[in-house]
């Protein structure tokens, strides 16, 4: 697996695992602010979706390319 995979991965896990927490407090925490505080977690996991979406375009043998200097 290349480390651009593995990035890949690692990144969707921590958006699974945002996107659960923020379930979570919106369902468990009623009547403490719940709403802004999953707001904000919702918020962060959107931009680690971002990032995710520009990882996926990256072109793995251009980057390859580019490191070794081999066009």
């Amino acid at each position: 697996m290349s480390s651009l995979s593995g990035c890949r991965n690692e990144l969707r896990s921590i958006i699974r695992e945002l996107r659960d927490i923020e379930w979570g407090v919106r369902r468990d925490f009623t009547g403490i602010g719940e709403d802004l505080c999953g707001n904000c977690i919702e918020k962060i996991a959107d931009k680690y979706d971002g990032v995710l979406n520009r990882l996926n375009n990256v072109n793995y043998n251009r980057l390859a390319s580019w490191i070794t200097g081999e066009e």
